[in-house]
């Protein structure tokens, strides 16, 4: 009996260990080593509230560089355009706003039928249309004809535009010709203005000096010539008149006959049939009550007196 059951229990104690590893003590499968570790390494970790976004911090940008980056993206760039007189050229401009054309011409006019609005300053022409109707125009260089530029200008729904025009090189040395002969003309008239300008205040200091000035002539005014002046409470008369070749010089008195002080106003005087040139008054513009100055008004000579008749000499016996 003895010698039967040991055999048995050597078994049963080396089969314990083996069936322990095979299965746990619930009697669910084992599970792998590799997972088991896993699952003892990772622990759980407790999620945030919110979620922050990560913090990314942008190097400072040049002011400049910002304003640059601006304009390029809403400025509009001027139009260049070469233009050659007899050929006309179509020009997109912007309707309901004023557009902007810089001319080669020192005095640029405009001619035109349209309705559109035209004026110059300078070498500048602006244009404003408000509608889409087509404006032909054409552009010369003062009251010269040689040269005219030729422009049909389409109306767009754009914003306002500037267009320089330029010309091709034969063209512009006879503009430039045209130019210089124009300014030469200019400045002469303006200097013999300037020159007349300079006789007159001579003639009237001459006159306060109590002069006959050279080449004038004193007598009594006529009926029909004397001085109108149109100003409140001012009496006029006029008492000489000196003549000569091509001008007349009237001289009178204006009188305050107000109770009160008054300025004498040239511009008063200009009114008359007679073309007036100048007009002063000397020693006193601010007249009191009862105040009176001279009166200095020099008109043109009429034309059919500034002749001088020649008695014939078949009209008397010749000795």
């Amino acid at each position: 009996m003895k010698k039967n059951c040991y055999p048995f229990v050597l078994l049963l104690i080396i089969s314990t260990p083996l069936s322990a590893q095979e299965l746990p003590v619930n009697g669910l499968p084992a599970v792998p080593p590799s997972a088991g570790n896993a699952m003892e390494v990772m622990p759980l970790v407790a999620m945030p509230d919110t979620v922050t976004a990560p913090q990314i911090e942008l190097p400072p940008v040049d002011a400049n560089i910002l304003k640059a980056a601006n304009q390029q993206a809403t400025s509009v760039v001027p139009q260049q355009l070469q233009v050659k007189p007899g050929i006309n050229e179509l020009i997109p401009i912007a309707v309901g706003h004023l557009n902007r054309l810089v001319t080669p011409f020192d005095n640029p006019v405009v001619t035109t039928t349209s309705q559109a609005t035209t004026s110059t300053k300078g070498k500048i022409v602006y244009v404003a249309t408000p509608d889409e109707t087509p404006v032909t125009l054409y552009i010369t260089p003062g009251d010269n004809q040689d040269i005219a530029l030729s422009l049909t200008l389409i109306p767009k729904r754009i914003p306002a535009r500037e267009i320089h025009l330029s010309l091709d090189i034969d063209t512009y040395k006879i503009l430039t010709k045209l130019q210089q002969q124009s300014s030469n003309t200019v400045g002469k008239a303006a200097d013999k203005e300037q020159e007349y300008i300079t006789t007159l205040k001579q003639l009237f200091r001459n006159l306060g000096l109590q002069k006959t000035p050279p080449g004038f002539s004193l007598r009594e005014p006529s009926h029909a010539e004397s001085i109108h002046c149109h100003q409140d409470r001012l009496q006029i008369s006029t008492g000489q008149l000196l003549e000569g070749q091509d001008l007349l010089i009237l001289v009178g008195v204006a009188r305050n006959t107000g109770v009160t002080s008054t300025e004498f106003n040239e511009r008063a005087c200009a009114t008359g049939n007679d073309e007036v040139l100048a007009v002063a008054a000397w020693p006193k513009v601010v007249l009191r009550p009862g105040e009176a100055t001279e009166l200095y008004v020099a008109v043109r000579r009429p034309a059919e007196q500034t002749a001088t008749l020649r008695p014939s000499l078949l009209n008397r016996s010749v000795p």
